[in-house]
Formats: C-alpha cells, sequence, structure tokens
C-alpha cells in the first residue's frame, strides 16, 4: 500500500516537472534563412523622438502576445517543456494554423522577432535616461511618465510569462538597480519640468509654488531611491538643473518645507 502510494506521488511530482512555471528558453537562438521582424530596423534607439515609437510598438508586442506565441514556438522547436501559458498560446495556433509537424515561419504575416523582449527593454531603458536633467530643455514623454512607469507597468502585466535571461527572476530584475533608481528619480524631476522654459514658468509667480509640494510628495514615494543615492540637497542639484534664478528660489523652499538643517543633510531623513 504504501509503496503504491510513494510511487504515484513521484508520478505526480514527474508530471508537475513536465510543466515549468516560468520559461526555460533562455537563449534567443537566429537561423540562416529564417524570417525575422527587426524591431529597430527603420528607427533609432538615438533619437528621443523615435524612442517613443519603438516603445509604444514594443508594448503592443507585450499586449498583444507576439512574444508568447513566438517563445512557445521557439521552446517548441527546441524541444523544451512548454508553460501552461505558451501551451495555450501554442494551441490556439495550430488550433487556427495547419499541420502541427510543420514548422511556423509566420504569425498573422509577421516573422518572428529578431531579439528576446528583454534584449529590447534593456536597450530602450537606458536611452530615457537624461542626466543631468534640465528643467528649462524641451523634452519628450518619454524622458516622463509616458516612458519608464509605462514600461514598468507593461512588464509587471505581460513579462510574467516570458523567458528571462540565466541568472535573472524576474522581469524588472533585468535592468540594474542604479538604472530603475535613476529612472525613478527622474520621473520625480517631472513635477520641476518647465522651470525657465517660459516667463511665467517660474517659483516666483505663486501659482508655480504648488510645485515644489508635488515635488517633495514624489521624493516621498520614491524614498527607496532617494536612500539609494543617499541624496542631499546639495547632491540632488547636481542631477537635476534649473536656472540659476530658480535654483536660488528652490533651495529655500525646500529647506522650509522639509524642515531641513542645511543643504548637506540626507534628505530621506526628513521625507
Amino acid at each position: 500500500m504504501s509503496k503504491r502510494k510513494s510511487k504515484r506521488s513521484k508520478i505526480k511530482r514527474n508530471r508537475k516537472a513536465k510543466q515549468p512555471k516560468r520559461p526555460l528558453l533562455t537563449e534567443w537562438p537566429i537561423e540562416p534563412g529564417i524570417p525575422v521582424n527587426d524591431l529597430l530596423a527603420y528607427r533609432s534607439l538615438d533619437n528621443s523622438g523615435e524612442l517613443e515609437w519603438i516603445l509604444e510598438d514594443f508594448i503592443f508586442r507585450l499586449e498583444s502576445g507576439y512574444y508568447l506565441q513566438w517563445e512557445a514556438v521557439i521552446s517548441r522547436e527546441q524541444g523544451l517543456p512548454l508553460t501552461a501559458k505558451q501551451k495555450e498560446a501554442l494551441d490556439d495556433l495550430l488550433h487556427f494554423g495547419g499541420d502541427p509537424g510543420d514548422r511556423i515561419l509566420y504569425i498573422d504575416e509577421v516573422p518572428r522577432p529578431k531579439k528576446a523582449w528583454y534584449t529590447i527593454a534593456g536597450q530602450l531603458a537606458p536611452r530615457m535616461v537624461k542626466h543631468p536633467y534640465r528643467t528649462f530643455e524641451i523634452m519628450y514623454g518619454i524622458h516622463g511618465e509616458e516612458g519608464w512607469p509605462r514600461m514598468v507597468e507593461a512588464l509587471n502585466t505581460y513579462a510574467q510569462y516570458l523567458s528571462l535571461p540565466e541568472g535573472v527572476n524576474a522581469p524588472l530584475d533585468i535592468f540594474p538597480p542604479d538604472l530603475q533608481h535613476t529612472l525613478w528619480l527622474q520621473i520625480c524631476f517631472d513635477d520641476l519640468y518647465g522651470l525657465g522654459q517660459e516667463e511665467e514658468l517660474t517659483l516666483a509667480n505663486e501659482e508655480q509654488q504648488n510645485r515644489i509640494k508635488w515635488f517633495i510628495h514624489a521624493l516621498r514615494q520614491q524614498k527607496d531611491t532617494v536612500r539609494y543615492f543617499d541624496l542631499t540637497l546639495n547632491s540632488l542639484l547636481t542631477r537635476v538643473i534649473l536656472p540659476p534664478e530658480e535654483e536660488a528660489l528652490f533651495v529655500p523652499m525646500m529647506l522650509e518645507q522639509l524642515a531641513l538643517p542645511s543643504p548637506q543633510a540626507p534628505l530621506a531623513d526628513y521625507l
């Protein structure tokens, strides 16, 4: 009796092992003669305006299941066990598209991606950084709320079912901590964006002074980042650059709002 139970439980464990929780695909093979789709073929990562289009296309591919479907196809080609999500995606393809033995070269007339999703994301994120961040310069949405927060939301929602490079345990871990904190701090700077661009966009204007409260609120939300960089008011001003006349107003306002004893005091302790 006990032997049969032991055997059954072993069989169940083996069945579970055949369907991994995460994809086992850790390399992205490109074979000669196999058609591929290059997300970066017609747009440059070095052009801030084009970055927004690249991010839009990347997020669409995540949302539409493009990467999930192709990872399922490639995993099957390599003889790797499929996750439940991959099997579901592959079953849908085979149900609507011919002989299971045929090699799949196109899905909805689009070939497989040339690069893995995490390679694209890893190339995109560093280009979102503006360092130092100058409030008086015109910037694209990719450097603010339309960039990093959208990517994070998309990855948290859809990349949990996708492959990861070897040694990485979660989608956001593909980005170095320093880069992640830099981008979250940059989002805080959004509340100061525009100061110095036009005559009325100044902290001397009472209607603009609420920016200080909004900025402090944003810093509180990113307190881990403030602590990570061990920020003081002085070191903060090496990362966000205001026109001299705005900085002269900004510093005393921050000192007063946070009750900072000096510009050298650790900001995290007063947030």
